[in-house]
């Protein structure tokens, strides 16, 4: 007996996907291949978790109430609009269980986040390529994605977009949300990493799903207080689209110490993620300009917290940087795994300003060592 024979057939051709965030298997390397707050959690943290501890005795509240009531109120809806997962993650998967079925189709900016293809493919869903305008700093093709719409159940937008880092206004994202509407389809807008960039206020559409019955927002605590290690995430969607997606939620899906952790975040620290999203624009003006001038990539665009780079060098790859860059205690994001061709494409966080010191530093080296090393190539032939 084959047990792949007996698994669902959707499974077959699916690889997992493959994120940066590595660097922890690495002993004294910077990690600039994540995009999470710099200052890292907030002081007060162990005695957050300390408090959850007393906790653990019993099981969670299922509905995850006072978590999701810290969540309305910091985006002034109700908290019948708000679901709560472990890490967003869980809701990339549970939007398409919920909403999707075999051979539906959706509509899926290229490049973007790997898990959205990954969880609709596990669904025996057809994923449509939306390809980002490069030319335009990788924007959406609002006039693509209008044509494929009529053909698609959902469409799948990240904002800020990873890896790109490009940032949509409001304006844009509400115009294709209400096309949608027209239309009939579903709108998945991630955003998970909003919250650490400086002008997120005048960007989040969160507070539009009180009007917009088709659309279904992410976030999540990971990014904006540094946690990783504590899976706490949540949605903010129409009454409707929250209702749908709670009959399938997993029971008891957040933990004890997770609600009563991310509930005191939201509530009391916000602060600190307002004060790392305020320093990372100014860090990035300072990193953008030292970069550009060693010439390793082409110009870095100026829109989020962590940048996209395009290798100036036909002859290098994504993966040559990231060996080039490690020797210098600094790890970058190879970004072959969004596929052609994205192969000559490195993503790396701003962090704070003693630790940009080390990547600018280590940028301007590898420069200088790529410029020696073809230079002698040249004197050779």
């Amino acid at each position: 007996m084959k047990v792949q024979d007996l698994a669902k057939k959707e499974l077959l051709p699916i690889k997992r996907p493959v994120h940066g965030g590595q660097g922890w298997k690495l002993s004294d390397v910077e990690d600039f291949s994540h995009n999470l707050n710099p200052y890292g959690p907030p002081a007060e943290l162990p005695q957050l978790v300390s408090e959850a501890v007393e906790q653990l005795g019993h099981y969670p509240d299922d509905t995850s109430a006072d978590f999701r009531e810290a969540v309305a109120a910091h985006h002034k809806v109700s908290p019948e609009n708000v679901i709560a997962g472990a890490g967003s993650a869980e809701l990339i998967r549970l939007f398409p269980e919920v909403f999707l079925s075999h051979k539906a189709r959706v509509i899926i900016p290229r490049p973007s986040f790997s898990e959205y293809a990954h969880a609709c493919r596990m669904q025996g869903a057809n994923v449509m390529d939306a390809p980002l305008c490069e030319g335009d700093g990788f924007r959406l093709d609002l006039n693509a994605i209008y044509e494929k719409l009529p053909l698609a159940k959902a469409v799948y937008v990240c904002n800020p977009n990873n890896p790109t880092g490009t940032v949509e206004s409001r304006k844009r994202v509400l115009e294709l949300i209400d096309e949608c509407e027209r239309a009939g389809k579903l709108v998945f807008l991630d955003e998970t990493l909003l919250e650490l960039v400086d002008r997120h206020d005048d960007v989040s559409c969160m507070s539009e799903v009180k009007e917009c019955t088709n659309l279904f927002i992410i976030s999540s605590l990971t990014k904006s207080f540094a946690i990783p290690g504590m899976r706490i995430g949540y949605g903010v969607g129409s009454e409707e689209i929250i209702n749908m997606m709670d009959r399938a939620r997993l029971s008891w899906n957040v933990g004890v110490m997770e609600q009563y952790v991310g509930a005191r975040l939201v509530r009391d620290h916000m602060g600190h993620v307002r004060r790392a999203a305020n320093m990372m624009a100014f860090e990035r003006q300072r990193v953008k300009a030292a970069i550009d001038r060693t010439g390793l990539f082409s110009p870095l665009s100026n829109e989020s917290f962590f940048f996209f780079a395009r290798v100036s060098s036909p002859r290098l790859s994504g993966e040559d940087i990231v060996e080039h860059l490690l020797p210098r205690k600094v790890l970058v994001r190879d970004c072959s795994t969004f596929g052609r061709p994205f192969e000559r494409f490195v993503r790396f966080s701003v962090k704070t300003p003693q630790k940009n010191d080390l990547l600018m530093q280590a940028m301007d080296e590898t420069a200088q060592e790529i410029r020696s090393t073809a230079f002698g190539a040249r004197m050779h032939v």
